[in-house]
């Protein structure tokens, strides 16, 4: 980060670019000014590069006008866009933004070391995300960084949203067809769903148009249900603290010791629930933990003061 007398006359722009949204940050540091734009999706695998990369400059333009400035005040740049992971993607999708704008050192990464960078404030340490799926992102002192998990729902996502609320119907069902142990989860699910058969639960999932999020979101009521003591539910959510400390574990192992113990814990899951807090806290006792509590786009915006 620049010092007073290296400052610049322009701004930074922070991305954090998700699946569903996107948040751009411009900083105007000098004259103490910040302008934060919404827009839609910017994953470039899932709705395309040119789109992806067309949902940034819009949202920056529309940023900087804002502040009545032009594209050639950006004096830093940094992207941190979920989906992308590969060195060549990361290259090819800097190019395409420098050419946008051209006064700007950029950087493109996965939005998971925006958390981090959020959380730590600049410093090295770990990132774990813990929502309808699950990631951990580690970055070190050198800029190095390491990640295990988030392969999705279908190759993995341990402890995620989707996983603990697969789980807990799968225990429902088993609980109401008497071939499982009882569980209060078949409850749940009858009011969630609206069922009083656990076949009419094919139908609800298997024709929902978005399946994935909608057994996700039975994973609030494992959570629930194991914070009454619920034996199925407890299980279940001691198999996710075991995933998500692999998880994390992994990371460090990878970075070995260029890597503060520090780990950040993001995403709706992990955020909100103090049963999976407490419990990686007891599995991990030698880790400084920490909620992140600021948006991520924050963490963006010191990754493009970095890059100065």
């Amino acid at each position: 980060m620049p010092t007073k007398r290296e400052r610049v006359d322009g701004v930074v722009v922070g991305i954090d670019g998700g699946g569903s949204k996107t948040q751009v940050m411009v900083e105007d540091e000098l004259y103490r000014r910040q302008v934060v734009v919404d827009a839609g999706p910017s994953n470039p695998n899932t709705v395309g590069r040119d789109q992806a990369m067309g949902v940034l400059a819009l949202a920056i333009q529309e940023a900087l006008q804002k502040l009545g400035l032009g594209v050639d005040s950006v004096m830093a740049l940094s992207a941190c866009l979920s989906g992308v992971d590969r060195p060549q993607q990361c290259t090819e999708l800097s190019q395409h933004l420098r050419h946008l704008f051209p006064t700007a050192r950029v950087e493109v990464t996965n939005d998971a070391l925006a958390a981090l960078t959020a959380g730590t404030q600049g410093q090295s340490g770990v990132v774990l995300i813990g929502g309808t799926g699950s990631i951990a992102v580690g970055e070190d002192c050198q800029g190095l960084t390491a990640r295990s998990g988030g392969y999705g729902s279908l190759l993995g996502d341990e402890g995620g949203g989707f996983d603990l609320g697969r789980q807990g119907l799968q225990a429902a069902i088993q609980s109401a067809e008497e071939r499982g142990p009882y569980t209060m989860l078949w409850a749940q699910a009858q009011q969630v769903f609206r069922v009083t058969e656990p076949f009419a639960l094919i139908s609800q999932v298997y024709n929902a148009s978005h399946p994935v999020g909608m057994i996700a979101g039975f994973a609030e009521r494992v959570l629930a249900s194991a914070g009454e003591g619920d034996p199925a539910a407890l299980e279940i959510v001691h198999r996710a603290l075991m995933a998500y400390r692999n998880l994390v574990t992994s990371v460090f192992q990878q970075l070995s010791s260029s890597v503060e113990r520090k780990v950040v814990l993001a995403g709706g899951l992990l955020t909100h629930s103090s049963l999976l807090q407490t419990g990686l806290q007891s599995l991990l006792t030698d880790v400084s933990w920490t909620v992140l509590q600021q948006p991520a786009v924050t963490g963006a915006v010191i990754r493009a003061k970095r890059l100065l």
